[in-house]
């Protein structure tokens, strides 16, 4: 097969995060199960490590809708050339929206990562009634054009999602959505989205998890009981640094001997400016002798640094799937997390799993796996276990190859009918 992936995110770049992470780990993936794959990516030639066997078109441009454009252009003349069996897509930005208009005879997959209208609801402001109301006068007037055209009516829902809503980037992700021959989805909370708030038909969504592809240099087990809690990720409101930092305020003080390495790129809030890094660090300055932040880390060495942390925290307010949370269960480490997206899923009973915003939870917790050496070991083994078991790269490849020889099979369909 010949595997066309657009993404103006792709790890390594600057600004990747989990959807470029996806984006590197599938390529390769399907590389080395025998699919020939081009990568249609922002920046400029040599901004990427190599990858053996993959093709890069760097188009330069990452902001929309400058780059869903430009790879729409690069996709068709390439397609000319060399046809190729399937497009793949996120939903975010709706990067894939003119390949797929243009180029009507490839199977078109999206993946939903993060769609605009849940990650909006993060931007670190309050829902106002002028929002509120917005939010609702928009879903009625897709429900009234509907009705102009004798189309079913489309339910109107608060839920499962009560974020802000950008009607722009939301209607033009969701109309992608709808044109794909299959969407992808990665925990049940979002096929309840895909379905019941896009209005995906049920028999076009797939749930597959990411794959990953496990470092041959990844150290898994007990790190020498460094006595060691690490996050890793934007230090970002969505995050949940400052919530994580309100927690270790209150239990460092009964734990001397504990330290905590925060790794992740600070990211200001662009409405208010808010800065996570700036106030957690104030929150923790009665313990900052057990404290340190370090800058982002590139991805290959993202295995080593798990080799020094006893614990991971996970405390973020929203992911969908988180890429560090399998890194940390590959790595066979004992995890406290949110019960946030596909985590409770991806988890099971291999750690400990809180609700989003309980902070008392969370720090019970944190201090139960600080005192207990031998619950950090069998939470660590069973964590490794259960991503052996579930996540095995070989075997969520197998997944998706069998997802996109569907979608060849459905893009015939639709041709037919055509």
């Amino acid at each position: 097969m010949r595997i066309a992936l657009i993404s103006s995110e792709f790890a390594g770049l600057p600004g990747s995060g989990g959807i470029g992470s996806y984006f590197d780990h599938l390529a390769r993936g399907l590389v080395r199960a025998g699919c020939d794959v081009e990568v249609f990516t922002s920046g400029s030639e040599g901004d990427l490590l190599e990858r053996p066997g993959v093709v890069f078109h760097h188009l330069g441009y990452s902001a929309p809708p400058d780059f869903a454009v430009f790879a729409g252009f690069a996709f068709r003349e390439r397609h000319h050339q060399k046809p190729f069996d399937v497009l793949e897509c996120g939903e975010l930005k709706a990067e894939g929206a003119w390949a797929s208009r243009w180029v009507k005879d490839v199977a078109f997959v999206v993946r939903l990562h993060s769609p605009s209208v849940i990650l909006n609801g993060y931007l670190d402001f309050p829902l106002t009634p002028w929002a509120y109301f917005k939010k609702i006068f928009f879903q009625a007037s897709v429900a009234l054009g509907a009705r102009r055209r004798g189309l079913p009516l489309p339910p109107i829902y608060l839920e499962p999602f009560a974020f802000s809503w950008n009607q722009g980037a939301d209607l033009e992700e969701r109309a992608m959505a709808q044109s794909a021959d299959l969407v992808v989805v990665m925990s049940s909370e979002m096929r309840v989205f895909a379905n019941g708030f896009w209005g995906i038909k049920r028999e076009a969504i797939r749930q597959i998890p990411n794959p990953y592809l496990v470092p041959s240099k990844l150290i898994t087990g007990e790190s020498e009981k460094k006595k060691t809690i690490g996050f890793l990720g934007r230090l970002e409101s969505r995050k949940g640094a400052i919530e994580l930092a309100a927690a270790l305020a209150k239990v460092l003080p009964g734990f001397p001997d504990w330290k905590v390495v925060f790794v992740g790129q600070e990211v200001s809030s662009c409405l208010s400016g808010k800065n996570s890094k700036l106030i957690a660090e104030k929150i923790l300055a009665p313990v900052q002798s057990q404290i340190k932040f370090l800058p982002n880390i590139p991805p290959e060495n993202v295995a080593e640094w798990f080799a020094g942390v006893d614990v991971f925290a996970f405390p973020s307010l929203w992911d969908n799937f988180p890429y560090v949370i399998l890194e940390a269960m590959a790595a066979g480490k004992a995890i406290v997390a949110t019960a946030t997206g596909a985590v409770p899923e991806m988890l099971g009973d291999s750690a400990l799993v809180v609700p989003v915003g309980d902070a008392r939870a969370f720090r019970k917790e944190l201090r139960k796996l600080m005192e207990d050496d031998e619950l950090r070991r069998s939470l660590g083994d069973a964590a490794k276990k259960r991503f052996e078991e579930r996540f095995y790269p070989d075997r969520v490849m197998g997944e998706i190859l069998e997802v996109y020889r569907e979608a060849i099979e459905r893009a015939k369909e639709r041709r037919k009918e055509v």
